[in-house]
C-alpha cells in the first residue's frame, strides 16, 4: 500500500503501506538526460518549468550555464536586510556599538541621507543651514562616467547614502584643484560633520529623474552590503559637469580617483576585521595556500526565526542540504548557481532513537506529513502544518505521555514534536499482510577460479562466528546454493545428521526440487547449518572440481528468486568469475566498444524490477581480478535496491589487505540491521518539488521510492526545483518517512524532518553553502551524466561546475584583476572538485572498466561522510601525536609529506601508514620495535609496546575506526616499498599522469571565472 496524498480518511489511513503482494512489472528508472555542464534550473526557457523527472543537465555538448545577465543587479533591498556600515565622504561612519578606530565621527545611524549631493533633513537628525562648500571629493566624477539611464541598482545588502546625481555649479566652481592628502593610517583632517558648513541645496536642474524601484534610487551595481566604504565606481557623475569645464574634467577624475584608492587602503584592516565577524571574509584562493581547516570542515549554522528549534533540527549525519538557506525563488537560485538537494541516511546506526508506540499516530490529514517539532501549535486541540499549512485537529489520546503515563497540558512537550527524528511501531493499519520472517539466500560460486581464490574458506569461518548475530527472530531462515557450470540446492532437513546436495544439471528451466528443506529455520536447523559451514570448503574440494570453468550465474539467481518469492528477504551472491553459460550469459567486451559502459543486456535489470515487486533485493560481492561486467551484472543489485562490493585481487594466500577487508566488510554485512518490505516517502514545504533521485532504489512515484532492503550504510541524493516563490514563509521543511519490517516482524515507521530558513538575497545563499554536501551531489549527479553520455562530458561539467559558482560570488564582489576569489563556505570546492577528477570513476586513464563502474557505485551510494573520505582523505602527521590525540588535517600534498616523519591517511576503507626513511629512530623504536625505520617491514596490524607513543597511535586509529560503519583494513610501509603507490596516488593536489596540479587548476578556473 503506498502513501497517499489525498484528502479522504480512508485513503489517509493506507497512505505508507508497503505493496507487498505481488505486482506487474514496474517500469525502469529512466536514464538520465544528456548534459554537458551542471545546470540547477529546470527552466527550459524563461518563465516555463520542465516536468518534475526532466534533467537539470542539459543536452548541448557546449551547452553551459548563460552568464548572469544585468538583470542581476536590479535587486532591490530586501526585506530584513543584513546591517551595512553608514559612509559619509567615502568613508563607513562609526557604527552604534561599535567604536572604529580612524574612522570619521560622528555617529551616523542610520545613514544620513542625500538628496543633490548633500545631506537633508532626516527624522531624528537635525539639519542647519551651512554656507561652506564641500570637498570636491564628493562631487567630482570619474572617467568615462555612465549616465543616467545606464545605472543598474545594487543587489547586494542594504544601500549606502546615494552620491550626487545632479551637477551643482557652485561644488563645481569652489572646488579645490586636489583634496587634502594624509600619510597611510593617519586619521582624516577633514572637519567633522558638526563643524563643516554646507550650501543650501539648490533645485536641480530639469533632467531626467534616476531610475527608482520599488520606491528606492538604483544604485551602481559592485557594492556588498558587507563591505563599509562605497566603491569607486559608485560615484556617479553626471555628463554636463565634464561639459561645464573641459580644461580640468580630466585632472580632477584622476585626483579623485588616487585619493579614494588612499582612502581604501587605510581601511582595509578595519573592514577585514569586520569581513571576519560577519563570515563574509572572501578567500583568494591564488594566494591562500592552505584551504583545509585543520581541525575539519565546519557547517554554516542554521539559524531560524526560533532559536530554540535550532537544537531540534534533524542531525546533519542523517539528513543534510546543499543550501543552509533556501531561496525564496528560482531565480535567486538561479543567479547564485548552485544545485538544491538534499543527501539523506535514513536507516543510520543511532545510539538514542526515541520510539513511540501508539494506536493512532498523528499526521496532517490533507498532505499525510507526521507531526514534527516544526508545526504551528494553535491550541491544546488544533495545530497547523508545516508542509502544506492547513489545520488539524489533534486524536483525542495525542495528550497522554505514553513515558509518563500523565496527561500533558502542552502539546509541545509530546515525544513527536521534541524530536525531529523518532520512529513508531506501526499499527496494523500499516500492514497488508503478516509481516513474514527474516529470509536469507546465499549463492556461492564453486568454479576452478573462485575455489582457488580461498574465499569460501573465510565465508564459512566469518558466518560461523557471527551466525548467531544475525538479524532475526527464531523464525529467521536460511538457505545454501552453489552454482558453477551447473547449481546445486544445499538440503538442510529438520533431524537430519549431515547436509545432502541436490544438483541440477538443467539450467535453462530453472525449478524448485524439493519442497522442504531447502529453508531452514534457526532454531530447529542450526545445529545442520553449522556442520555445512564447517565442511563446505572440503565439500567443494572434489575431484573434477578443476573442469569446472564456467559460470551461469543468471540460473543461480533464478534459483534463488524461486526460494525467497513466498516471503521475501536477501539473497547474497559471491562471484568470481564472468557468467558464460545459461540465461544472462556475457561475452567478454572490447575495451573500444563505445557502449562498454552500459549493460549489455536487460537480463539482469529486468530480474531486479521483477524481484522488487516480491520484496527481494540481491547484494553482490565481487571477489578476483578477472573482468567480471559490474555494468551489466550489477543491475540486479542497482534497481533491488541491493549494494555491491568488490575486492580486486583477492587471494586469502598473497592479499593479506584484501583479506583483512573482506572480513571486516563480511562482518559487518551479516550483522547489521536491516529492513525489509521497505518504502521511503520524501515530503517538502509548498513550493519546492522533486525532479530527480540519486541511489539503488527504485522509483514508484514522484516522492515515492520503493526499497525491498534498507540498511545503515545505503545513502541518497534528491534534486529539488522551485516552483513558487516562497517570499511570504520563514522557512521550508523536508521530511523523509521510511517504512519497514524489522527482522523481528515489526512494522515500524522512521521519520526524520528538517527545517531551513528562507532567504531573499543571493548572498546569503551563497555563505551558507555546503560545500561537501555540493560535491556528493554532483557526484552523485556525473555518475548520471557519464553513462548518458561520455566521461570527458562529466569532466566537464564538474569544471563548469566549479567555475559557476565563483562567478556569481565575483559578480557580488569589487575584485581586482588577478584574483580568484571565493567565500568561506565555497573555499574547498575547487580541491574537491580536482580530487573528483583524479578519481577512478571519472579520471580520463582509469585502471579497468569494472574498477570504473564500481566507483560509479560507490558514488552513487555511499553516505556522504565516507564518500567525502573516499574523494579526499584525511591525511595526519602522527609523529606528533600527543595524549590528547587530536592531529591537524593536512593537505593532500607533497610538501606536507617529508622523510623525516609518519604519516596516516584515512581512506575509507583503508588505513596507510607512511614511515619516512629518516623518520626519528626514538620513535620507530617506541612504535614499531625497531631501530632504524629503514627495517620497518610491510604489517596489517600494529604491534603492542608499552609507550607512550605506542598507545596515543593505536588509541587515535581506535578512534577513526570507531567513527566508520565497519573497521577499515590497516597497511604500514616504509616510503621506499611498492605499496607507497597508495599513498601517493592519494595526494591529489600533486600533478601526476591523470591530472594537474591544484595550482595549475586555479589557473584554469581563473580564466574561465567572469
Amino acid at each position: 500500500m503506498q502513501f497517499s496524498n489525498g484528502n479522504g480518511q480512508k485513503k489517509d489511513q493506507a497512505a505508507d503501506q508497503n505493496a507487498s503482494s505481488p505486482q506487474k512489472k514496474f517500469n525502469p528508472v529512466s536514464p538520465q538526460g544528456n548534459i554537458q555542464s551542471f545546470s540547477y534550473s529546470p527552466l527550459t526557457e524563461v518563465g516555463r518549468f520542465r516536468p518534475p523527472n526532466v534533467q537539470l543537465l542539459q543536452n548541448s555538448p557546449t551547452q553551459r550555464l548563460p552568464s548572469i545577465p544585468s538583470s542581476i543587479n536590479q535587486q532591490v533591498p530586501l526585506r530584513s536586510p543584513l546591517p551595512s556600515l553608514p559612509t559619509y565622504n567615502g568613508l563607513p561612519t562609526r557604527q552604534q556599538g561599535l567604536p572604529i578606530q580612524g574612522m570619521l565621527q560622528p555617529t551616523l545611524t542610520p545613514p544620513v541621507p542625500i538628496y543633490n549631493g548633500l545631506p537633508s533633513r532626516s527624522p531624528g537628525i537635525p539639519t542647519q543651514r551651512l554656507t561652506q562648500p564641500l570637498s570636491s571629493s564628493v562631487a567630482t566624477p570619474l572617467v568615462n562616467p555612465p549616465s543616467i539611464k545606464q545605472a543598474q541598482p545594487s543587489f547586494a545588502g542594504r544601500p549606502f547614502p546615494i552620491p550626487p546625481r545632479f551637477p551643482n555649479n557652485n561644488l563645481v566652481q569652489n572646488a579645490p584643484s586636489a583634496p587634502p592628502s594624509r600619510q597611510p593610517g593617519a586619521l582624516s583632517n577633514q572637519p567633522s560633520l558638526s563643524q563643516r558648513q554646507f550650501p543650501v541645496p539648490q533645485q536641480p536642474p530639469s533632467i531626467s529623474k534616476p531610475p527608482v524601484m520599488n520606491g528606492v534610487i538604483d544604485m551602481q551595481p559592485g557594492v556588498n552590503g558587507f563591505q563599509g566604504p562605497m566603491q569607486a565606481n559608485m560615484m556617479r557623475p553626471i555628463q554636463p559637469s565634464g561639459q561645464q569645464h573641459p580644461q580640468n574634467y580630466a585632472s580632477m577624475q584622476q585626483t579623485y580617483q588616487n585619493s579614494l584608492n588612499a582612502q581604501f587602503n587605510q581601511m582595509s584592516v578595519t573592514q577585514s576585521g569586520f569581513n571576519r565577524i560577519w563570515g563574509t571574509e572572501a578567500i583568494d584562493l591564488l594566494t591562500t595556500r592552505d584551504v583545509l581547516p585543520p581541525e575539519g570542515v565546519t557547517l554554516p549554522a542554521i539559524n531560524l526565526q526560533k532559536e530554540h528549534l535550532n537544537q531540534l533540527n534533524c542531525s546533519s549525519d542523517i539528513m543534510r542540504c546543499t543550501l543552509r538557506k533556501i531561496p525564496e525563488t528560482q531565480s535567486i537560485l538561479e543567479k547564485a548557481r548552485l544545485p538544491l538537494g538534499i543527501l539523506i541516511h535514513p536507516f543510520k546506526d543511532l545510539q538514542q532513537l526515541p520510539v513511540v508506540t501508539t494506536t493512532n499516530i498523528t499526521r496532517c490529514k490533507y498532505c499525510r506529513t507526521y507531526i514534527n517539532p516544526f508545526v504551528y501549535f494553535i491550541d491544546q486541540r488544533r495545530w497547523k502544518c508545516n508542509i502544506c499549512f492547513k489545520a488539524n485537529e489533534f486524536p483525542e489520546d495525542f495528550l497522554y505521555d505514553p513515558g509518563t503515563k500523565q496527561y500533558l497540558s502542552d502539546p509541545s512537550r509530546r515525544p513527536e514534536a521534541q524530536n525531529s527524528t523518532i520512529e513508531y511501531i506501526a499499527p496494523c493499519d500499516y500492514m497488508t499482510r503478516a509481516p513474514p520472517p527474516a529470509t536469507y539466500v546465499f549463492v556461492l560460486e564453486t568454479s576452478r577460479a573462485s575455489i582457488c581464490s580461498g574465499y569460501l574458506k573465510v565465508f564459512s569461518k566469518i558466518l560461523l562466528e557471527e551466525f548467531d548475530r544475525i538479524p532475526g527472530d527464531a523464525r529467521a531462515q536460511f538457505a545454501f546454493l552453489t552454482f558453477s557450470s551447473s547449481i546445486d540446492f544445499v538440503v538442510l532437513d529438520e533431524g537430519a545428521t549431515k547436509p545432502k546436495l541436490i544438483p541440477l544439471s538443467d539450467i535453462d528451466e530453472i525449478f524448485i526440487p524439493k519442497a522442504e528443506g531447502l529453508l531452514a529455520k534457526r532454531s530447529n536447523c542450526e545445529d545442520l547449518i553449522r556442520k555445512f559451514l564447517e565442511v563446505l570448503p572440503d565439500l567443494m574440494n572434489v575431484e573434477g572440481m578443476y573442469e569446472n570453468t564456467g559460470s551461469c550465474l543468471g540460473s543461480a539467481l533464478q534459483a534463488a528468486s524461486k526460494l525467497a518469492w513466498p516471503t521475501g528477504g536477501r539473497i547474497s551472491v559471491f562471484l568470481n568469475s564472468l557468467p558464460t553459460i545459461g540465461p544472462g550469459a556475457l561475452k567478454e567486451r572490447p575495451r573500444t566498444s563505445s557502449g562498454l559502459l552500459l549493460p549489455a543486456t536487460d537480463f539482469y535489470k529486468n530480474m531486479a524490477l521483477d524481484n522488487t515487486g516480491q520484496q527481494i533485493a540481491t547484494d553482490l560481492f565481487f571477489i578476483g581480478h578477472e573482468f567480471q561486467d559490474i555494468a551489466t551484472v550489477g543491475c540486479v543489485a542497482k534497481f533491488s535496491s541491493g549494494s555491491i562490493y568488490k575486492f580486486p585481487n583477492f587471494c586469502a594466500d598473497k592479499n593479506e589487505l584484501e583479506l583483512r577487508r573482506f572480513e571486516s566488510t563480511l562482518r559487518r554485512y551479516l550483522t547489521r540491521k536491516i529492513g525489509f518490505e521497505a518504502v521511503m516517502r520524501i515530503r517538502c514545504t509548498s513550493g519546492l518539488s522533486i525532479h530527480t533521485f540519486h541511489g539503488n532504489m527504485f522509483v514508484r512515484s514522484t516522492d515515492l521510492i520503493q526499497l525491498a532492503n534498507v540498511n545503515p550504510d545505503a545513502g541518497f541524493g534528491l534534486q529539488f526545483s522551485i516552483s513558487d516563490s516562497m517570499a511570504e514563509r520563514n522557512n521550508v521543511c523536508f521530511q523523509a518517512a521510511v517504512l519497514y519490517t524489522s527482522s523481528k516482524g515489526e512494522r515500524r515507521i522512521r521519520v526524520h524532518t528538517l527545517s531551513l530558513p528562507l532567504t531573499p538575497q543571493v548572498s546569503d545563499v551563497i555563505s551558507s553553502a555546503d560545500q561537501q554536501c555540493i560535491v556528493g551531489l554532483l557526484a552523485k549527479i556525473a555518475v548520471d551524466r557519464s553513462m548518458a553520455t561520455s566521461i570527458s562530458d562529466a569532466r566537464e561539467a564538474f569544471l563548469n561546475a566549479a567555475v559557476d559558482p565563483l562567478s556569481a560570488y565575483k559578480a557580488l564582489q569589487n575584485v581586482r584583476s588577478g584574483q580568484l576569489l571565493a567565500p568561506p563556505t565555497l573555499s574547498l570546492l575547487p580541491v574537491y572538485i580536482l580530487a573528483l577528477l583524479k578519481t577512478v570513476a571519472f579520471c580520463d586513464q582509469a585502471p579497468g572498466l569494472d574498477e570504473r563502474v564500481f566507483d560509479w557505485s560507490e558514488m552513487k551510494t555511499l553516505p556522504l561522510p565516507e564518500l567525502i573520505q573516499h574523494i579526499y582523505p584525511d591525511l595526519y602527521a602522527v609523529h606528533t601525536l600527543d595524549e590528547e590525540i587530536d592531529p591537524p588535517r593536512l593537505q593532500l600534498s607533497s610538501e606536507k609529506v617529508d622523510t623525516t616523519g609518519i604519516y596516516l591517511m584515512d581512506a575509507g576503507s583503508y588505513i596507510f601508514i607512511l614511515v619516512g626513511r629518516t623518520s626519528p629512530p626514538q620513535y620507530c623504536r617506541a612504535v614499531f620495535g625497531v631501530d632504524d625505520p629503514r627495517q620497518v617491514e610491510t604489517m596489517y596490524e600494529l604491534p603492542t609496546f608499552d609507550t607512550t607513543e605506542s598507545d596515543n597511535l593505536r588509541k587515535f586509529i581506535d578512534l577513526l575506526q570507531n567513527e566508520k560503519s565497519y573497521p577499515a583494513a590497516v597497511q604500514v610501509f616504509r616510503d621506499e616499498a611498492p605499496e607507497k603507490t597508495s599513498f601517493f596516488n592519494r595526494l591529489v593536489e600533486d600533478k601526476t599522469k591523470i591530472g594537474v596540479s591544484y595550482f595549475e587548476f586555479l589557473q584554469q578556473l581563473k580564466t574561465k571565472v567572469k
